[in-house]
């Protein structure tokens, strides 16, 4: 099947409601609306194939696949095209190998649009059609209760009966699922909601952030991002945390720094990058060398969805190389590919790449969950857990509505401010001062620009993110959360902000109207994988060249915007520089574990601190904030390590090992004996006390 095409943005293959392109601000979705063809929905490989009439097949092709259309995917996607673009067009350069076609595939398992967990919910949004879970979007959810599932708690709520309003709240989303009435709901229709990321900052670490804060500056230009407004960030501080005495003294304080937020959405970041890499596919004498295509809502099937076919022996003629790896989704090909980046986390990631030749690569992806790492950094990459709610409330009627009129956590923000802010004029709000939260954040004071015309004035869209200790307690299923472990979750984290806004219990529970809860069960990294390059910076990306595979995202360079960004932008540089430079291959190895990487490897040893091919190091930003690098103010308390009895055994360093073993082994070597034996070269093993005593291979 061939792609129709009547302009650049018909490679879509899914297109996006018509209701929600009024709201996007975004040139890219406004085009999208304008065109009468689009893509074919189906993704089967000869529909992924363009058409052959479109590009000059003389030359030679490098197809590079991308899994995830977060921020490091699109910014890997958006690098490797420009690049491209510079060198095949330059014609000064005598190098035949710059005369390559690119062609660039993302794939991503977002429904309605590319994101991550820069994502945002716009008014018109069609609604899930899901197995269950988040408040409700499947009929048969209340046929499953906390109790069936093996590490949660039972249904006994904690905090009384579950009041009405929030039982109602509820229902509605789980009876609307499926149905065009969940359109109308009052958290989905007011307008933007931002439910993960809420901002972009430059964070403070030890690598150049000078490409990024490029970007940073063109998005403003463009009304892509859009600056904090003075004194609209705050920390919620406890003034008596330590003294003598319970009473809590709770005192709002504005944060300063660069602190920018998506316009319209945190979404339309990645919407202004998705549309960037479109602007490349040109035809005819505009033909650069470049293609693009995102797949949205493609899940690539963890279990059998990558295979690795490559064989340099058998390269393709016309190629840049042999094709080394074949994606499916079931039963249907995604076609074959020369390279592949993995630019996303967690389990699927992790399964994915399982049954690969690439175990050094793979190692690298292995993943805990848990909200803390130990002080040396951990041997896995560490996701945390955090719940987030969405919640509208209404104004208070006392005011007689309208401009004057507030809700009550608007009222209790304006009274705990410590420079009279308005409590309208806060956008958002990093919670210091109550254990189960970590921020508050208005959706309809910061993007008050978008808002529907027709939505109540009087109704005001918060949403509140957990810490990830109380993600970690409450954790559920995240596809499909339990009624009871719903009501349970919501009712605490609303409870636990009445507390930390030092208003009547009830007073903010009672004012809400609606609500939508969302678990990010593989939140923010709390380590970040850590090589040195020979400049002696950070390498900020991983790739695997005996394999073609790399990997990009904040989990190797940082835990923000920034990170994500920086690390599939150098990743993309490296391939293409590599790969040109080489005459079509990339010859060397960055990032791997030394025991695994090939002779070759650019990572240099990095001393005692990164060990032998680097190490996990501890993100103390996320660790302290729980929600990823944010500005702090100056007098805030420095991240402590908690005790081991809190964090469980905690596990040696020991010296790098292969980690292919997964049984308790002698010598730590990975064997699956049952054997115990002094952890050696192993994976390290388990130790009360960091490095020493008896290890368990792992």
């Amino acid at each position: 099947m061939k792609l129709l095409r009547t302009c650049k943005y018909c490679l879509l293959v899914t297109s996006l409601p018509r209701s929600v392109l009024g709201f996007a601000p975004s040139r890219a979705i406004r085009a999208t609306k304008a065109c009468t063809k689009t893509a074919a929905s189906s993704y089967s490989s000869s529909s992924l194939a363009m058409n052959e009439n479109d590009h000059h097949h003389e030359k030679s092709k490098l197809s590079i696949a991308i899994l995830g259309g977060g921020i490091a995917g699109l910014s890997c996607a958006s690098r490797l095209l420009t690049q491209h673009k510079k060198s095949y067009v330059d014609p000064s350069s005598s190098s035949s190998s710059s005369r390559y076609e690119l062609e660039v595939t993302v794939f991503d398992t977002g429904r309605l649009r590319p994101g991550g967990r820069c994502s945002s919910r716009l008014p018109g949004d069609a609604p899930a059609v899901a197995k269950g879970g988040g408040g409700g979007t499947s009929n048969h959810r209340n046929d499953r209760r906390a109790c069936d599932n093996e590490g949660t708690t039972s249904n006994n709520n904690g905090d009384g009966e579950i009041p009405d309003n929030i039982r109602k709240a509820l229902a509605g989303a789980a009876n609307d699922a499926g149905t065009n009435a969940s359109r109308d709901r009052i958290v989905n229709g007011m307008g933007p909601v931002d439910h993960a990321a809420q901002m972009v900052s430059i964070p403070d670490i030890d690598s150049p952030l000078d490409e990024f804060r490029s970007q940073l500056q063109e998005w403003l230009e463009e009304g892509v991002v859009e600056s904090f407004p003075e004194d609209s960030v705050c920390e919620l501080i406890d003034e008596n945390e330590g003294g003598e005495g319970s009473s809590r003294e709770s005192k709002l304080q504005p944060l300063e720094g660069e602190m920018y937020y998506g316009k319209g959405g945190m979404g339309n970041i990645p919407i202004a990058m998705r549309e960037h890499c479109l602007s490349f596919n040109q035809f005819g004498d505009n033909y650069t060398g470049q293609s693009f295509r995102i797949l949205q809502d493609v899940w690539v099937s963890p279990s059998n969805g990558v295979k690795y076919i490559g064989n340099h022996d058998d390269a393709n003629e016309g190629d840049e190389g042999a094709r080394l790896w074949e994606l499916r989704a079931g039963k249907k090909s995604l076609g074959k590919y020369h390279r592949l980046v993995i630019a996303h986390n967690g389990k699927c990631a992790d399964r994915i790449m399982s049954r690969t030749p690439a175990r050094a690569f793979h190692s690298l992806l292995r993943t805990r969950f848990a909200p803390y790492v130990p002080r040396w950094g951990g041997r896995e990459m560490t996701l945390n857990s955090i719940y987030s709610l969405a919640f509208a409330v209404k104004s208070k009627k006392d005011g007689g509505g309208g401009d004057d009129a507030c809700s009550p956590i608007v009222d209790a923000l304006s009274k705990l401010s410590s420079s009279s802010q308005n409590g309208k004029n806060i956008y958002t709000v990093m919670i210091k001062n109550e254990p189960s939260l970590r921020l508050l954040s208005c959706n309809t004071s910061k993007h008050h620009h978008e808002q529907n015309p027709n939505s109540d004035s009087n109704i005001e869209v918060f949403t509140l993110l957990s810490s990830p200790q109380f993600g970690k307690k409450f954790k559920g299923p995240q596809e499909n959360l339990p009624p009871d472990l719903v009501e349970k979750v919501t009712v605490k984290l609303l409870r636990g902000l009445e507390r930390s806004l030092d208003v009547r219990e009830g007073s903010v529970i009672d004012s809400v109207v609606d609500l939508k809860l969302q678990l990010w069960g593989a939140g923010v990294p709390v380590n970040t994988w850590k090589t040195t390059s020979s400049d002696g910076g950070a390498d900020g990306f991983v790739y695997d060249a005996a394999h073609g595979v790399g990997a990009a995202g904040d989990w190797i360079l940082d835990p923000s915007v920034a990170g994500a960004w920086e690390s599939g932008r150098r990743l993309a540089s490296w391939m293409l520089t590599e790969n040109e430079e080489n005459g079509g291959s990339v010859v060397r190895s960055v990032g791997l574990p030394a025991d695994r990487s090939s002779p070759q490897s650019s990572s240099s040893s990095g001393g005692e601190d990164e060990g032998e091919g680097g190490r996990f190091v501890p993100s103390l930003a996320a660790l302290g904030s729980g929600i990823g690098t944010v500005p702090s103010s100056p007098g805030s308390r420095a991240f402590e390590f908690p005790s081991s009895e809190e964090t469980g055994r905690s596990r040696g360093p020991g010296p790098s090992g292969s980690r292919n073993g997964r049984g308790r082994g002698r010598g730590g070597r990975g064997g699956r004996g049952r054997g115990r034996g002094r952890g050696g070269r192993g994976g390290g093993g388990r130790s009360n006390r960091a490095g020493n005593g008896k290890r368990e291979g792992n």
